[in-house]
């Protein structure tokens, strides 16, 4: 009986997270083009501020490489007006590899 109100509980808070990303994409979409202009210039500044501190600590080329990687994709999609579920999962892909890669390289 424990186990099954376990799987329960963790299949209702995956509900509420998938709940919760279409919510956000119906918000994206509704308002695309402010939306697009205001996670562009977030996620490019997030991404030159670690690319910068790779290169200030002369880390590995690959975080170089991944950081400018995820950045550019996450600026083409929007750019190319990509499906909304698209443009939001590729950046929030890029503002975390930016973060973790500012982070280790503090």
């Amino acid at each position: 009986m424990e186990a099954t109100s376990k799987i329960t509980r963790e299949h209702k808070q995956e509900n509420l997270l998938i709940a919760l990303f279409n919510q956000q994409a119906d918000i994206f979409e509704k308002a695309r083009f402010g939306w697009m202009t205001f996670y562009i210039t977030i996620q490019s500044c997030l991404g030159a501020i670690a690319a910068a501190f790779i290169l200030q600590n002369n880390a590995n080329i690959w975080m170089l490489c991944s950081c400018a990687a995820i950045s550019m994709a996450s600026n083409a999609v929007f750019i190319a007006l990509g499906d909304k579920k698209l443009c939001l999962v590729i950046f929030y892909a890029s503002i975390i590899l930016n973060t973790a890669f500012i982070l280790a390289n503090w």
